[in-house]
């Protein structure tokens, strides 16, 4: 942080009318290393440093309040005069605007460490006869297309920009008149609090104090709990003797109760003989029912069985009477398909054109239903499986819904049963809370009487002596340097093992990443391999020649040339005279076979596009996977570069290391044995010091005041602990009434949450799966979904061939109408010819027929109506079979059910149905009430010893944690007050090594030194024989120079590690002699180069105005009060 400029407006003495403005980047103060602010008294030297303070903090060193905070106003005894009541209070802020003027302001503008400039701002008005609330504000500056830029900024940051509060700024950047020479001069119990104030901190360690005590009581009050608790399961114990009576009672009981278990058994399998006999009978009488059925419909079926036997004596002449007619049909159909012939010869050209077309829609309608099927072919699988997790999962969630309602049920009887003693442990409940708040406010009170006295505890003087003595020769800070040596080492060793084990697993996974890259590339030539010898042109060529080959065989002309050639006769396309596919039963299996092989060409010419694509994809996964190891590779050896650089660093550190984790982890050993010791040596140092100082305590008689005061409060505490502990006891007795009872509302409980957990859970993945199903296949069964997609295709593929076929018919049909035609001719002539014939036969058959069977006599009339009948015959024959087969069963299972009527009666019991219920009413009755109460009184032990002997190790555990915490506190003392001064001698011995190290710069003479184990300061004088002096003995100019260089160390001290480049001191400088004023303004000087420090002191010696020529003065004008500022040279 750097100062830039200072703006001021009616501040104190400082009144011009324009303001004052002090620019720390430009003229004679941008070039100095020093600078003095000098004036003479009262001018106004100090009003800077308050005006910068006012912009950041809204305080300053002469205000240190800031608004609203308390005390600040003056108490006034009697009526306050007349405008009393408005004046601010003498530590208000306000009052260093200007008397007289309405308005004042103080501008800071400073670079902060992130980079940016900023301004803050203090502003004050006065209006009438009251001040208005100070105003603030923070203003970010930068520059943009060359012009500056303001931005509003919440002023409450300033702290977290600056990276210091108020107090931490005065001790590091201002550092204002007497605040260490307070500190040198204070007494030795009093300066740790001034300590904590300068550095910051001060109720740490009070909360620390008081976290601790927390902790004890914490401790004893988890002792206490579980004493009470073994002292209630202790109700539930007894003797062996005790024991071992009940167990005899229970097993006499569960005997006695085995026995009626058994006699029940015995009892149900006869009643079970009871309920047979009863089933038999049913089934007996129901076989007679069903025999008696089939006997009637055997004979319903009589006049059937004639007509059957008449239709297979004719079955000939029904023949020849079919074929007659079938004749004459196919003379008529002749007839008319002659006379049709040359029509659909017409019809046939025009439809041949239009199936083409319609024929390429369907093959596209296949391929769409072939991709839907391949791409929605993984969803309906999950969603198969998915719905048979669900069929079982829906079945589960009904089981477990009548498990719950069975466990509610259950429950309800339990809770029932267990609210009867509610009353009672509510009572005893209400008794243990009364003693327990008694015995809280006597432990409370006994708590609090005690710490009194024990603070009054003083130091025992022999004791502390002697333990002190033990301390000679210890120095902390060696101690504090060794341990931090000690862990510095063993931090590198582990950095160095870590650094060479990523080193070695960095060039491990590089020399893979090199194998697969090799292994991909190898890949990747394969496919090129096999891309490469892959050739569908030859394929396409070919096929395109079957196509049209099957084209022309199939057209028109072809068809029209095939049915011109006549066998003998010369071909006129190549002359042949045999002429094997003139017909078409001999031709169209030709077609067929070529359609069926340019379909195979068609299938390899598929299989191989579609290796071609697969093989094109893995060589673009392959090529990516190449680029992806490639920047692995360059990556990993960016890493291996880096690790090894930073191994580089540790052995120029450790040169002496050799760069193996085996050579590096025998050394850790050391290292980590070498931390052991330092820090406890550094621990039994620290465990000392806190010996020495709870040994100041101790006096003879406030020791007797304290013992005296615990006889009396332990008699109290226990009387007060046996009433609690009776109240104890009678509630763990009252709840053991009810222990065994709410174990079973528990046990109902927990099966009714387990029940209903697994019926949620069953019935949450049943709409989960019914979900995920849905996610696959939306509302569709994936079974009925796949048919659905298969039967498009099976669909469309039957279309396409449907189609196909229907064209090469028709194309065909179209050939052979014209041969049909005449065929058609000869045909009905022939037919004709045999009409005759076969009307002939059936003539004479009827002749033979009427002459064989005397007395019967059928004509074709009769034979007509058996042709006519639409009597299925052979269901009819197969009626009778049925039937036939019906009785034939019937009889059979009749006689099986009573044979086995007579072998189950063999085994009736010798007692009556009405006697058995009687007795298992009588067992059932029998109460286990004696058993049940027993049981629970053998669990309620087993339960209470299960609990004392895992509360023992618990015991125990909390014992020694409230004595450990106990000790602590008596250690520390319960309001931190020692802790505080423990620490605080620790942070004053690094405060006086940097105070040591300023000092030496301006004055060799002096060295502060730390009086062991206190907050005591000496001075060692080397110009007379290091004699050790106390604060008290030195003089002005010596308090200065001690006082300066703690001021010094101390910012140095709270900075943080902030970078700040100006330090304002109002010391008094005028105290030193002309050569050590000398000395300190060179030193002052030289923290320009040292700490890159801008140095601003307030002084009025005349030493101090010739020796530093940069100078911002404070020159009065006149007696009139005011005062402006020049810079000089």
């Amino acid at each position: 942080m750097r100062f830039l400029k200072l703006e001021i407006l009616n501040l104190a003495s400082l009144d011009r009318q324009e303001g004052e403005v002090i620019d720390f980047e430009h003229g004679a103060l941008a070039d100095s290393t020093i600078f003095s602010i000098v004036g003479p008294t009262g001018s106004g030297k100090s009003t800077l440093l308050d005006a910068i303070c006012l912009a950041l903090y809204n305080r300053a060193p002469r205000y240190p309040r800031k608004k609203g905070d308390r005390n600040q106003n003056i108490e006034i005894f009697g009526s306050p005069e007349e405008g009393e009541s408005n004046r601010l209070a003498p530590t208000d802020s306000r009052n260093i605007l200007t008397r007289g003027r309405k308005t004042g302001y103080s501008k800071l503008t400073f670079l902060a460490n992130n980079g940016m400039v900023y301004r803050a701002e203090w502003h004050v008005r006065f209006q009438r006869v009251r001040y208005e609330n100070a105003q603030t504000a923070l203003y970010r500056i930068s520059m943009k297309d060359g012009n500056q830029v303001e931005e509003a900024v919440d002023w409450n940051s300033l702290p977290d920009i600056i990276g210091l509060d108020y107090e931490q700024f005065l001790r590091t950047v201002l550092i204002a008149q007497g605040s260490f020479a307070n500190f040198l001069n204070a007494k030795e119990n009093e300066r740790y609090e001034l300590l904590e104030k300068l550095i910051g901190g001060d109720d740490t360690y009070t909360r620390i104090s008081e976290k601790i005590d927390e902790h004890r009581r914490a401790a004893v009050d988890n002792l206490k709990e579980i004493r009470a608790k073994l002292s209630a399961y202790e109700q539930d114990d007894m003797s062996e003797e005790q024991l071992a009576e009940l167990n005899a009672r229970i097993a006499k009981l569960e005997e006695s109760a085995a026995q009626n278990r058994k006699e029940l058994d015995n009892i149900k399998t006869s009643l079970d003989w009871y309920t047979r006999e009863d089933n038999i009978c049913k089934e007996i009488k129901e076989c007679g029912n069903n025999l008696e059925l089939a006997n009637k419909a055997v004979e319903a079926l009589a006049g059937q069985k004639t007509r059957l036997a008449l239709h297979d004596a004719t079955l000939d002449a029904v023949g020849i009477y079919k074929n007659i007619k079938e004749t004459e049909q196919n003379i008529v159909k002749l007839d008319t398909d002659i006379k049709s012939a040359e029509e659909q010869t017409n019809t046939i050209k025009a439809n041949v054109d239009k199936e083409n077309s319609i024929l390429k829609k369907l093959r596209e309608n296949h391929q769409t239903a072939l991709y839907e099927l391949e791409k929605q072919k993984p969803h309906i699988n999950r969603a198969r499986s998915i719905k048979a997790e669900l069929k079982a999962t829906v079945k589960g969630v009904d089981e477990k819904k009548a498990v719950v309602a069975n466990c509610k049920q259950a429950t309800t009887a339990a809770q029932k049963a267990l609210d009867g003693n509610l009353e009672e442990i509510s009572r005893a409940e209400d008794n243990v809370k009364r003693n327990e708040d008694t015995y809280k406010v006597l432990v409370s009170e006994v708590e609090d009487n005690t710490s009194k006295l024990v603070k009054s505890v003083a130091s025992a003087t022999e004791a502390y002596t002697a333990e002190a003595a033990k301390a000679d020769g210890l120095n902390v800070v060696t101690l504090q340097k060794a341990k931090t040596a000690a862990d510095a080492t063993l931090s590198d060793i582990n950095s160095a093992i870590k650094t060479l084990q990523d080193l070695n697993d960095k060039k491990m996974r590089l020399n893979q990443n090199v194998k697969e890259l090799d292994a991909l590339m190898k890949r990747n030539g394969e496919i090129d391999a096999e891309i490469g010898s892959i050739n569908t042109e030859k394929l396409k060529k070919e096929l395109d020649t079957l196509r049209h080959t099957h084209t022309l065989m199939t057209s028109n002309d072809w068809q029209a040339h095939r049915h011109s050639l006549h066998d003998g006769k010369p071909c006129p396309l190549c002359g042949a005279t045999d002429h094997p596919y003139s017909d078409d039963a001999a031709f169209v299996p030709v077609i067929s076979e070529l359609a069926m092989l340019i379909q195979n060409k068609e299938t390899e010419l598929d299989r191989l596009t579609q290796t071609l694509t697969r093989l094109t994809k893995e060589q673009g996964s392959v090529g990516g996977s190449i680029k992806q190891i490639e920047r692995t590779i360059t990556s990993t050896e960016a890493d291996v570069k880096r690790i090894t650089g930073d191994w580089d660093i540790l052995h120029d550190r450790h040169p002496e290391w050799i760069a193996t984790s085996e050579a590096l982890g025998k050394l850790l050993p050391v290292a980590e044995q070498s931390a052991k010791d330092t820090a406890k040596e550094l621990d039994l140092y620290n465990a000392l010091v806190k010996r020495i100082d709870s040994l100041r305590k101790a006096k003879e008689k406030a020791e007797k005041l304290l013992n005296e005061y615990k006889e009396k409060s332990d008699k109290k505490l226990k009387s007060a602990e046996q009433a609690k502990n009776t109240a104890l006891t009678l509630l763990a007795t009252a709840k053991g009434k009810t222990e065994n009872l709410q174990a079973q509302l528990k046990e109902k409980k927990e099966a009714l949450a387990a029940a209903l957990a697994d019926f949620n859970d069953a019935n949450d993945n049943a709409a989960r799966m019914m979900a995920d199903m849905k996610a696959e296949v939306g509302d569709k069964d994936p079974d009925k979904y796949e048919t659905e997609l298969t039967e498009r295709i099976k669909e469309a593929n039957d279309n396409v061939t449907a189609k196909t076929d229907e064209i090469t018919k028709l194309d065909n049909k179209l050939g052979v109408l014209s041969g049909n035609m005449e065929a058609g001719k000869k045909q009905l002539l022939l037919a004709e010819e045999k009409l005759r014939l076969r009307s002939d036969e059936l003539d004479a058959w009827i002749a033979d027929f009427n002459n064989m069977y005397e007395g019967r006599s059928i004509t074709v009339a009769d034979i007509s109506l058996l042709y006519s009948a639409t009597d299925n015959w052979e269901q009819i024959r197969h009626e009778m079979q049925l039937k036939n087969d019906a009785l034939t069963k019937a009889n059979a299972l009749l006689e099986k059910v009573t044979q086995e009527h007579n072998e189950h009666l063999a085994t009736k019991p010798s007692t009556s149905f009405d006697d058995l219920v009687k007795r298992k009413a009588e067992l059932e009755n029998q109460s286990d009430t004696e058993l049940v109460e027993k049981k629970s009184r053998k669990q309620r032990y087993d339960y209470a010893r299960q609990q004392m002997g895992k509360m023992h190790e618990s015991k125990l555990l909390a014992e020694r944690t409230a004595g450990e915490w106990t000790a602590i506190t008596d250690a520390i003392g319960s309001d931190g007050r020692t802790l505080r001064k423990i620490a605080q001698c620790y942070t004053l011995s690094f405060l006086i090594a940097h105070a040591n190290a300023e000092i030496r710069k301006f004055n060799s003479r002096y060295e502060l030194v730390q009086v062991k184990h206190s907050l005591g300061i000496r001075v060692i004088d080397h110009d007379r024989a290091d004699d050790i002096r106390d604060t008290t003995s030195l003089s002005g100019g010596e308090t200065f120079i001690v006082s300066l260089g703690l001021a010094l160390g101390l910012s140095a001290l709270s900075s943080r590690n902030i970078s700040f480049d100006n330090l304002f001191i109002d010391e008094g400088f005028g105290t030193l002699d002309p050569d050590t004023l000398a000395t300190v303004i060179d030193s002052l000087a030289m923290l320009q180069s040292s700490q890159g420090k801008k140095v601003g002191v307030i002084s009025h010696t005349d030493t101090m105005s010739e020796r530093i020529t940069t100078q911002i003065r404070i020159i009065k004008n006149g007696n009139s009060g005011s005062s402006h500022i020049e810079v000089y040279p």
